[in-house]
């Protein structure tokens, strides 16, 4: 049970963080929307991703594991379409320039946005988790 809970609490605040880092992700409603995006996101990434990832194992390994961002993308898909609150959007990224490394402005897409927020998302919970320890 206290396993859940802290999957359920690590989600809904990689959620809040992203939603932090990108425009493109839009949560209407709260706290309530955090709750029940991380209830989404426990279930997609504990109970789907290794589903799909069983499934689309020859893609993955023919891609050396890159597939696994449109798996990650297509769960974050499936929650928006599930629960609406939760709404991502294409949006233009400012840019940023740090000891000397320079990203410049540019349009981030739809199906980019999903890419980016879903892998921003896992990535925030793998560092917790690496961080906390399991």
């Amino acid at each position: 049970m206290k396993g859940i809970l802290r999957n359920v609490l690590l989600y809904a605040f990689s959620l809040y963080l992203t939603q932090m880092l990108f425009s493109g992700l839009v949560l209407h409603n709260g706290i309530r929307t955090l709750i029940v995006g991380g209830i989404l996101l426990a279930i997609g990434f504990k109970i789907i991703k290794p589903v799909l990832s069983i499934i689309s194992l020859p893609f993955n390994m023919l891609t050396l594991g890159l597939f696994s961002i449109v798996i990650l993308a297509f769960i974050l898909f499936l929650i928006t379409l599930i629960y609406p609150s939760i709404e991502v959007r294409p949006f233009t990224f400012t840019g940023f320039s740090f000891w000397g490394i320079e990203i410049h402005r540019f349009y981030v897409s739809l199906l980019l946005s999903y890419a980016l927020i879903s892998g921003t998302i896992y990535l925030i919970t793998k560092f917790i988790n690496w961080l906390f320890g399991k």
